[in-house]
C-alpha cells in the first residue's frame, strides 16, 4: 500500500498580503497535478512524499521595523489569539471549533535540533555570507509560536504581529517522527533561490527566512491537532509546527545576506567573533 505524506507550508505573511479566501482554488490545480504524478508512482513503494506550496507574497520593504520588546510581542501574539476571527470564512456547522487535542512541548532535543539545523542551514549558504548571524533560541517567540499553534488554525498569525516578525509553518498529516521531518521541505526550497534574485517560479520564502542574515531569535511549537482544516478539508490528527522569527525577513528589494568571506562584516556588536561562517557574540549560547 502507498503511503502519501502531504506536506504544506507556507511563509511569514499578513493576511492581507494573500486571501485565504484564494488558496483552495490554487491548491486544488496544484494537488491535481501532484496527484497524477502519484497515480503513476510504483505500487511497491514504501511512502510517497508530495510538497506542496502556497503563492510567495513578500513585503514592501520601508525601512528597518524594530521588534517591540519580548513582552509586548508575547502580549501580541496572547490578543491576537484571542481576537483573530481566523475561523468565520470556515465551514463550521455541525462541526466542533478545531482545537488542539494535547500539547506536545518543544523539548530540549527538539530545541536543539530546530537550532542546529538552522545554523547549518544558515552556515552553508552559497555564495557565501560575510554578515550571517548565529540563531539562539527565544523563549518568549516559543510561546507565542505556541499560543497561535493551539488554535490548531492552518493560516499565518495573529496579525497584529507580522509586522516585527516572520513565521513559518510545516504540517503532516503522518504520523510524527522527528521535528527535522518538518523542517526539511523549508530547506528543500533551496533549490529554486538564487542568491541575489527572488525565487524562480516556486516557492522559496521559507528557505530565505531561514538564512536571512539579520534573523537571530528563534521559537517554535508543536501541537497535535485532532481536528484541523487545511484547503478545503479536514485533517486528522495533524502535526503542526509553528516557527517564529526576529528580525524579520523576506522584505523586496532586499538579498538575504551580503556575499563576501564568512563573518568579515559581523555587526560590530559581535566583536569580530566567528563560530562556523556566523557572526558570534562574545559568549556563544543557545539561548536568550
Amino acid at each position: 500500500m502507498v503511503r502519501a505524506r502531504v506536506w504544506l507550508c507556507l511563509s511569514s505573511q499578513p493576511s492581507a498580503c494573500l486571501s485565504v479566501l484564494n488558496w483552495p482554488r490554487r491548491m486544488k490545480m496544484l494537488i491535481s497535478s501532484y496527484s497524477s504524478l502519484l497515480q503513476r508512482a510504483e505500487m511497491g513503494a514504501a511512502s510517497v512524499r508530495l510538497l506542496l506550496a502556497a503563492t510567495l507574497c513578500t513585503m514592501p520593504y520601508t525601512g528597518a521595523t524594530v521588534p517591540p520588546s519580548p513582552s509586548h510581542l508575547f502580549n501580541l501574539m496572547e490578543a491576537g489569539s484571542n481576537s483573530e476571527s481566523s475561523l468565520q470564512n470556515f465551514p463550521t456547522s455541525g462541526v466542533t471549533v478545531p482545537r488542539s487535542r494535547r500539547k506536545r512541548a518543544i523539548s530540549s532535543r527538539d530545541m536543539t535540533a530546530l537550532l542546529d539545523y538552522h545554523n547549518r542551514v544558515r552556515s552553508q549558504v552559497y555564495p557565501p555570507a560575510a554578515n550571517m548571524e548565529y540563531m539562539v533560541w527565544d523563549e518568549s517567540l516559543a510561546k507565542s509560536a505556541d499560543s497561535w499553534a493551539s488554535r490548531c488554525i492552518w493560516e499565518h498569525g495573529p496579525t497584529q504581529a507580522m509586522r516585527y516578525m516572520g513565521q513559518n509553518l510545516s504540517i503532516s498529516s503522518a504520523r510524527y517522527q522527528s521535528i527535522t521531518d518538518l523542517m526539511r521541505s523549508w530547506h528543500n526550497e533551496k533549490q529554486h533561490f538564487s542568491y541575489p534574485n527572488r525565487c524562480s517560479g516556486s516557492v522559496c520564502s521559507h528557505y530565505t527566512q531561514m538564512v536571512w542574515a539579520n534573523t537571530r531569535s528563534i521559537g517554535c511549537a508543536v501541537r497535535q491537532c485532532a481536528n484541523i482544516y487545511v484547503f478545503g478539508s479536514f485533517w486528522k490528527e495533524a502535526t503542526l509546527l509553528v516557527c517564529n522569527y526576529t528580525i524579520k525577513g523576506n522584505w523586496v528589494g532586499e538579498a538575504p545576506y551580503r556575499v563576501g568571506r564568512p563573518c568579515s562584516y559581523c555587526p560590530s556588536s559581535y566583536g569580530g567573533s566567528c563560530w562556523r561562517n556566523q557572526c558570534l557574540g562574545n559568549t556563544k549560547s543557545r539561548r536568550q
